[in-house]
């Protein structure tokens, strides 16, 4: 019986093979009963073959569009050379190339929607095969129900999921950049005009009129962009690259100007969005006016000039997106698109300021991969804690009156809440905030409004459809930051539902704030900056918010689901995922219109916690506002692909992560002033000249290039003679240490200035760094400022030693913090590790807060990058 059923197996094996069965995945058995004995002494039918079907372009079970590019390994390489493929029991003609190594490589396509079985039968009979998960291209693959409702505003979409085919265009940089500058300004329209011109191969400018580039693999080509855009997941995107118009381009066969290597470029604020938006185009988040880029800094056009490729996408821009999943997907199935069109990445950098700082810092904790460097300018670590700083920003801000009134009614209350505050009003303020007034209020008007559910000009959102009103449209579309994460927080449990949401039958999505038990002002009490009765009346009066984000005499508190999930999901940013990436901090003074500097040294400090160190964390702090210095983006990325490139050289037995620390560059270094930018091994940058002289001088006559390169060691000495003017410990900086000094020597010198700079290193911090607080740090919180809902512990008398009578102040204290007041010695409630690879159901069903994915990608995504950075599914 054993080998009837033996035989009847093998039969199908070898029907598959051939093509049999249809379109069927597997091939149906007849019962074993009407199958012969087999004849004796016949050889074995041929089985499993000796290989693998690697899938490249993503995890095989995160697949989308319907294809995929694969390889074809096998033991015996020569069994390759007559192999055939089917696709679900049916033969498919997939042009295969041989690799160097001897394996085939071909895109694979006409994958159907869900499971496919992909089976290679080799020169010998044996069969190799894979099963790929295809998803969509509207979406979604890994982020659940997608948000609803959905406007499409492209013309050409066939669909309710807004896919279009893509369209080509090209643009081209002209050789004299300054003339097309100046004949290109229009005094009717404001602005620059774009460093690009439009370019028609079938018309195209005479060649002399065209920049000549050479990229960074010493290929010489006319500065020729071709623009793809196009739609996936319901979004905009956006790739560009040096081209040849007159020659092919796949990827098996990429132009070979391409170096292999992606630049994200994200856009910039936070919000939401009920329809398409537009992929950022510019640099400095996307966010500067177009043209500005040749004065306040270009890496994308440096980057394409070096033969990088460059993509940004609408959903991965936060100002359009706050959904960290969707962001997230979005890259990853942009990325995949690049693999099976162009070819293999080397490894990609994300470059943004603002939301796109937050975009790439969220997405490379919790889906490791799709970056292999980040820099951030003006960035924040996260969207959930910062909301957490704005939120108290805004409650303060509501007590003093240090709000734009904007009707008749609105000025009574600010007015009256001037002058019932009993706080000094400006003077007093930054004792509570920890900051500057000027950020408060800027963050009320330029992020705060969107957390609001309420919002009348909901963004995306097609007319007619109702919006949330609490006493008017209880069942409106609830516009929020809170309702459109949702999927991750997960919605309210019933015990804490509203009145509305009792008479809807539904939670709203959680809250993960909290400011329970927060004492505002404590460290300024202690140190004597403000009273005791101005202390205790603020916190007694303050409130917090509700699930509507309006005011309430009660404090905020977070819903217990949504703030685990915060953390888990790691919207939530505690950095246990980040030490495979460098990243390059890019940070300017303060006002920064709500881009508080602390937040550079708030991300370290989350880096030292997890890792024990911030090895692969550098900080360039600058003079100009917000983003250091305008030289910054562009000297970011060389610095940057210089300490890729070096990593994807070590074939060392070492981890990802040693491997960032063991080759970081001398010029990847914590800097104080851009002016040791004019040491840089690229040649001189010229602080605050944007591009105009990089790479190649606008200005006629100008050719920084004849001038010899300095050592890099050199701008390490002009870090450590400037070090002081910045705020930085050259006493215990490396600064010192990486002199080319002798040890004794070095540790003199360090001794010696130790003694010298450690009084004023704290001060310098503020008054040069602008290292501020925020309300949680001058309630007791520490910088990583992780917390958002505390433990709590018991009224102490001690924590008031100035007050007259510290026990009877006490008392006072904790009648108005009955429940205890925040312990910060303590992690806060809540707090968990962020888990990777999250995925939230399917297009039917949510997975609140996510679930690990569970299929076996174990030979996948090779092509995302070389594989010193480890991204291959093992």
């Amino acid at each position: 019986m054993m080998l009837r059923m033996l035989s009847v197996i093998t039969l199908g094996a070898v029907l598959a093979a051939c093509g049999g069965g249809g379109s069927s995945a597997t091939v149906p058995l007849a019962p074993a009963s009407d199958n012969p004995d087999p004849v004796p002494n016949q050889p074995d039918a041929p089985g499993q073959g000796e290989g693998e079907i690697r899938v490249l372009s993503n995890r095989a079970d995160l697949i989308s569009g319907g294809d995929a590019l694969v390889e074809v390994v096998a033991t015996q390489s020569e069994q390759l050379d007559e192999l055939k493929m089917l696709l679900n029991g049916e033969p498919v003609a997939t042009p295969l190339v041989a690799t160097d190594a001897g394996a085939r490589r071909g895109l694979v396509e006409g994958l159907v929607p869900g499971s496919n079985t992909l089976r290679v039968v080799l020169g010998n009979g044996e069969f190799l095969e894979r099963q790929i998960i295809n998803h969509p291209n509207g979406g979604p693959v890994i982020s659940g129900p997608q948000i609803q409702p959905w406007q499409c505003t492209n013309s050409a979409a066939v669909d309710d999921q807004c896919n279009q085919p893509a369209e080509y265009s090209f643009k081209y940089v002209p050789a004299d950049r300054l003339q097309a500058l100046i004949t290109g300004f229009d005094p009717q329209n404001p602005g620059l005009p774009d460093s690009m011109l439009p370019y028609d191969p079938a018309n195209p400018p005479a060649q002399e009129a065209i920049a000549q580039v050479t990229t960074d693999q010493g290929v010489e080509v006319p500065f020729i962009i071709r623009v793809e855009e196009g739609v996936q997941n319901r979004d905009r995107y956006l790739i560009m690259a040096l081209y040849q118009p007159d020659q092919p381009w796949n990827s098996l066969e990429p132009q070979p100007q391409w170096n292999g290597k992606l630049l994200i470029h994200h856009g910039g604020n936070v919000g939401v969005s009920y329809g398409m938006g537009a992929p950022p185009e510019g640099d400095i988040a996307g966010t500067a006016p177009a043209g500005a880029e040749v004065l306040l800094g270009d890496s994308i056009t440096t980057a394409l000039g070096r033969g990088f490729m460059t993509l940004s996408t609408a959903q991965g821009n936060l100002g359009h997106n706050a959904n960290l999943v969707t962001a997230a997907e979005s890259l990853m199935m942009a990325k995949e698109r690049i693999v099976e069109q162009y070819g293999e990445i080397r490894y990609t950098i994300g470059t943004g300021c603002s939301g796109g700082s937050i975009t790439q810092q969220h997405v490379a904790n919790a889906y490791p991969g799709i970056y292999q460097g980040l820099i951030v300018q003006c960035s924040y670590p996260d969207v959930w804690t910062t909301a957490t700083q704005f939120a108290d920003y805004n409650l303060l801000s509501n007590y003093f009156g240090n709000q734009l009134a904007m009707e008749a009614d609105d000025f009574q209350n600010v007015f009256a809440s001037l002058l019932s505050s009993q706080v000094i009003p400006v003077v007093q303020w930054s004792a509570f905030y920890g900051h500057l007034p000027l950020n408060p209020l800027v963050s009320d008007l330029a992020f705060f409004p969107s957390a609001y559910p309420d919002q009348q000009s909901c963004p995306g959102l097609a007319d007619g459809v109702p919006v949330y009103d609490a006493r008017e449209r209880p069942d409106g579309l609830r516009c929020g930051l809170l309702d459109f994460m949702k999927s991750q927080f997960g919605p309210r449990a019933v015990e804490v539902w509203s009145p509305n949401e009792q008479l809807l039958g539904k939670g709203f999505g959680g809250i993960p704030l909290d400011n329970v038990g927060v004492q505002y002002g404590l460290k300024s009490l202690q140190a004597g900056l403000i009273t005791g009765e101005q202390f205790l009346k603020l916190n007694r009066e303050i409130g917090g918010l509700s699930v509507d984000i309006d005011y309430q005499p009660e404090r905020t508190v977070a819903d217990s689901q949504a703030l685990q999930n915060a953390y888990r999901t790691g919207a939530i940013n505690t950095a246990e995922h980040l030490a495979n990436v460098p990243i390059i901090d890019l940070r300017g003074p303060d006002p920064g219109i709500a881009h508080d500097a602390y937040h550079s040294w708030q991300m370290r400090a989350r880096l030292e916690a997890v890792q024990g160190h911030a090895d692969n964390h550098v900080i360039w702090y600058g003079v100009a506002p917000l983003i250091g210095d305008t030289v910054y983006t562009t000297e970011a990325l060389l610095a940057m692909d210089l300490w890729l490139s070096e990593m994807e050289e070590d074939h060392r037995d070492l981890s990802v992560a040693e491997k960032v620390v063991a080759n970081k560059p001398l010029y990847a270094r914590d800097r104080c002033l851009s002016v040791s930018s004019l040491f840089s091994p690229e040649g001189p940058i010229v602080p605050l000249t944007g591009n105009l002289l990089y790479p190649d001088p606008i200005l006629p006559g100008l050719d920084l290039s004849l001038l010899p390169p300095p050592p890099a060691e050199a701008g390490l000495v002009v870090d450590a003679v400037t070090g002081q003017v910045c705020g930085l410990d050259v006493g215990e900086l490396p600064v010192v240490s990486s002199l080319p000094l002798p040890g004794e020597l070095s540790d003199t010198l360090g001794e010696l200035l130790s003694p010298l700079t450690e009084p004023l290193v704290e001060l310098q911090a503020l008054l040069i760094q602008t290292r501020f607080g925020t309300p949680r740090t001058v309630a007791g919180d520490d910088i990583r400022t992780l917390t958002n809902k505390c433990q709590l512990k018991p009224v102490d008398p001690a924590d008031y030693p100035l007050a007259m009578d510290a026990q009877g102040f006490a008392q006072q204290v904790a009648e108005i913090f009955p429940q205890g007041v925040c312990d910060y010695s303590r992690p806060g409630q809540g707090v968990t590790r962020t888990l990777t690879w999250l995925q939230y159901g399917d297009a039917e069903q949510v997975i609140h807060g996510g679930e690990m994915i569970r299929t076996d990608a174990s030979g996948s995504r090779q092509g995302w990058a070389s594989p010193a950075f480890g991204v291959a599914v093992e």
